[in-house]
């Protein structure tokens, strides 16, 4: 287990090109990863086409300075990503796009994948999932780097290096997959194993800024001014889950790492390089609204499940007031729980799996994070 976590400090893009390589020098340089000649596949995170400035998605300078150090290790880089949506030529141009990749390398060697070819990847060693499709850049890569963001998310609480993997999957193969795994323990369960099946050679997050609340895409900017890279991937979940707050048990995705033996149980077991864990700490960052159901805070027993879910879980809400009537909550919701009525969307409850994707993909941020009444009466009993 490599427990080395890197932590620079990095106050604007401006000097991520800097920042960057002395976050990488602390593990012993880009060419501890990189060698000549190697097809590099850097995964940024790009969920959906986002503005760069909404800090939902993986920065362009920060992509352009990975891609410098990559290339001057002389590797071959391609940059790669499944995003939310169909997997096709039309869907990758406009999030390539929207998110600055297109200029981002601008002036270097490397290209933006286009092929949406893909295959399926055998993984006996998985807890929850077996076998894999997988997008063939990641497969025909001798080197995958993994460029997480530093947010919040409203299903599994934090998004970071582990799920930044889940963009290898093709397109609506991450809604069938959602569907099929549609309760929170099981779903990370699986995007661990999917890191384990596919892991990144190198993770480095951008935490220039960050995203807090409900994240991953409807929540609010935040400057946290930080580089985090690992050689691990579980790692540096919990070293970043640990800065913004949260304990190893409640994020789910770092608690199965611990138990897997993938990572140690406690941050305070990493070997920190740079900045020090407690000179970075947050632990006033906002968690999303679904974070505080008492089904993820309480045990419970699961003959109760069913009924106490129903009562109590946090779930979307559409803000018709913010609402365009484009359907695309409706496209992206993987159990089909939404029907277009007048050109609004409606949220059939009983069919809802609480997922969040509609909240996730919305361009206008329409869907909010509701509590439940019962939910949020019983918490400020408990506090």
């Amino acid at each position: 287990m490599d427990k080395r976590v890197s932590i620079v400090k990095c106050d604007s893009y401006a000097e991520t090109a800097e920042k960057v390589h002395k976050a990488l020098e602390l593990l012993g340089g880009i060419e501890a990863f990189v060698k000549p000649g190697d097809k590099v596949v850097i995964k940024p995170n790009y969920v959906s086409r986002k503005n760069p400035a909404d800090a939902a998605t993986t920065h362009p300078e920060f992509l352009r300075a990975v891609i410098v150090e990559a290339e001057n290790a002389g590797g071959s880089v391609v940059v790669a990503e499944s995003p939310g949506g169909p997997y096709s030529r039309a869907m990758l141009g406009m999030v390539y796009s929207g998110c600055g990749a297109d200029e981002a390398v601008k002036g270097t060697g490397a290209s933006l994948n286009y092929d949406t070819g893909f295959r399926e990847k055998e993984f006996p060693a998985g807890h929850t999932v077996k076998k894999f499709t997988v997008i063939d850049p990641i497969l025909e890569a001798d080197v995958i780097i993994s460029l997480p963001k530093l947010k919040t998310h409203s299903m599994t609480s934090y998004t970071g290096a582990v799920k930044n993997m889940f963009g290898v999957i093709p397109g609506t193969h991450k809604a069938e997959m959602h569907f099929r795994l549609n309760e929170r323990a099981a779903f990370c369960s699986m995007l661990v194993d999917l890191c384990e099946c596919v892991t990144p050679h190198l993770s480095i997050m951008d935490g220039v800024w960050a995203m807090e609340g409900n994240g991953p895409t409807a929540g609010e900017n935040r400057k946290a001014g930080l580089i985090i890279a690992a050689k691990n991937p579980f790692a540096l979940d919990l070293a970043a889950s640990s800065i913004i707050g949260y304990m190893p048990h409640e994020v789910d995705t770092v608690l199965f790492s611990a138990q897997r033996g993938l990572c140690p149980e406690s941050a305070a077991e990493l070997t920190v390089l740079g900045e020090r864990l407690e000179d970075v700490m947050m632990p006033d960052f906002k968690k999303p609204e679904s974070h505080f159901d008492l089904l993820k805070l309480l045990p419970v027993p699961s003959a109760m499940r069913a009924w106490l879910t129903e009562k109590l879980s946090a779930r979307p809400k559409i803000d018709y007031d913010m609402c365009v009537g484009c359907g695309e909550c409706a496209r992206c919701c993987p159990p089909k729980a939404i029907d277009m009525k007048e050109h609004r969307p409606h949220i059939r409850r009983e069919a809802c799996i609480k997922c969040f994707c509609c909240q996730e993909l919305c361009p206008k941020k329409a869907v909010k994070i509701e509590r439940s009444v019962a939910n949020r009466l019983m918490l400020r009993l408990l506090k």
